[in-house]
């Protein structure tokens, strides 16, 4: 839909709305069908039917193994936390104080915002959800609040920048609007207000210019227009075409089913049974220690042994899930898989976790842009809030993505003082500030000195 169309379409709001959620592109799958096998209650294992049997006494209700195994959320997990575990780093090159005063107002509003867990959280949405926005909006400071600026480029601005996380489960429906250029032109977010009781349909349209909230009274959808003032669309969306696990979600349903079968197994056939031959002359009583069976001269009993032991079963379990975390490059980071690896070397470690580096490197290419375009949009946004930053949104911010890795740093530091000859390679006040022992750096460093003066004089004293 071209912006022009949108405009016009407003004094109809209902129809415009029709259209807009009509014009979303094909799912690979739906919403609904990705949370379901987000949640482990849903999951298709939970739906097996019990079992009815036919009894000596007539029929019976056997209740059924259910066991379903989250690890549609073990896989999200582990691919959000190599891909943003670490902090986003904003890099850039200021080229005067104006630039740099507009960087650190754009790493203060991302501090304020705690951007470094909110992009974290984003990711797990995506990845999970398939699509995810934030939306950016002016706030005004409160009183006690009127020094937030102070000592910044925008000193003297009387807003700040806040952002709220839009999501399905959020209870928020999101309908990005592009032109046949692939642009983004408007934003369209459905959700419901629950206004004493009474459940309120809400359908906020934002565009460059004009933000409309609309609201369906008993008359239909009435909208309200708002000049944007930001003059850029607040909203970054993120979207990915299926959830991380869509590949194996079939390999996830065998091995729950397998699980639970095999649980079913254990139920009848892992309690002794014993097998008796001919007539039994008495039962050993309730407790009794030593229990015997008194039998009759020809009769025989022995325990029921399960000769066929299901390492079948176990081989296909042991499949499905190395096939499971292989498929989708999720790290099997278990005790079990990693007490028997010893310690690696930085470049074992490196081979070891290449597989989700390189999930980590694709997923980038995704969720790097929206990452860029927020970033563009603040230094746009924090410059309308602050009109003397306008010149310097030419600065190019970019963010690096340090994927996670378990560090050696024992190695790294015996790789540095070999290149430096063997000489000091950090300074003593540094080391005392990294040690963990050390509550009050500057005060040990201060004890350090004056022990190290002490002995100085007892060594002159003695000669």
């Amino acid at each position: 839909m071209e912006l022009d169309e949108i405009v016009a379409g407003v004094g109809n709001y209902e129809e415009l709305q029709k259209k807009i959620t009509a014009a979303q592109p094909a799912r690979a799958i739906e919403p609904e069908d990705a949370r379901k096998q987000w949640d482990p209650k849903e999951h298709a294992v939970t739906k097996r039917q019990d079992k009815t049997v036919t009894t000596d006494t007539g029929t019976e209700i056997v209740t059924v193994a259910k066991i379903p195994v989250p690890l549609q959320k073990r896989i999200v997990s582990r691919a959000a936390q190599f891909l943003c575990g670490n902090p986003i780093v904003l890099r850039a090159t200021p080229a005067d104080d104006l630039q740099r005063g507009l960087l650190a107002v754009v790493q203060k509003t991302w501090d304020d915002n705690k951007l470094d867990y909110e992009s974290k959280r984003l990711a797990k949405l995506m990845m999970a959800e398939c699509e995810v926005a934030e939306l950016w909006y002016p706030e005004e400071l409160a009183q006690e609040e009127a020094d937030f600026w102070a000592g910044t480029a925008a000193d003297g601005a009387k807003l700040r920048m806040r952002m709220q996380v839009l999501a399905g489960s959020l209870g928020d429906t999101l309908n990005p609007v592009y032109n046949k250029y692939g642009d983004m032109v408007a934003f369209g977010r459905g959700y419901t207000v629950d206004n004493a009781g009474k459940k309120e349909e809400h359908f906020d349209l934002y565009t460059a210019t004009t933000i409309y909230q609309g609201e369906k009274g008993e008359g239909g959808w009435v909208a309200t227009a708002i000049p944007n003032l930001l003059k850029k669309i607040p909203v970054i969306y993120y979207r990915q075409d299926a959830p991380e696990w869509h590949d194996v979600q079939a390999m996830i349903d065998r091995f729950e089913l397998r699980l639970s079968r095999h649980a079913d197994t254990n139920d009848y056939n892992g309690d002794p049974t014993i097998l008796v031959k001919g007539d039994i002359v008495s039962f050993a009583k309730k407790g009794e220690t030593g229990k015997l069976l008194q039998l009759d001269p020809n009769a025989e009993a022995s325990y029921m042994s399960w000769d066929n032991a299901p390492e079948s079963v176990k081989m296909e379990l042991q499949n499905l899930r190395s096939l499971i975390y292989d498929m989708t490059d999720t790290p099997d980071i278990s005790f079990e898989q990693m007490k028997g690896l010893g310690t690696f070397s930085g470049i074992a470690l490196k081979m070891l976790f290449l597989g989700a580096h390189m999930k980590a490197a694709d997923k980038e290419e995704i969720f790097g842009k929206g990452v860029q375009r927020r970033i563009n949009f603040l230094k746009s946004a924090l410059a309308v809030l602050q009109l003397k930053l306008q010149p310097a949104t030419l600065l190019t911010i970019k963010p690096h993505f340090e994927y996670f890795l378990p560090k050696n740093d024992a190695e790294k530091v015996d790789m540095l003082s070999t290149a430096a000859g063997g000489k000091a390679i950090i300074s003593q006040k540094t080391a005392v500030a990294q040690n963990p022992l050390v509550q009050d750096p500057e005060a040990e460093i201060k004890a350090i000195e004056e022990e190290a003066n002490s002995a100085s004089a007892l060594d002159a004293e003695l000669g």
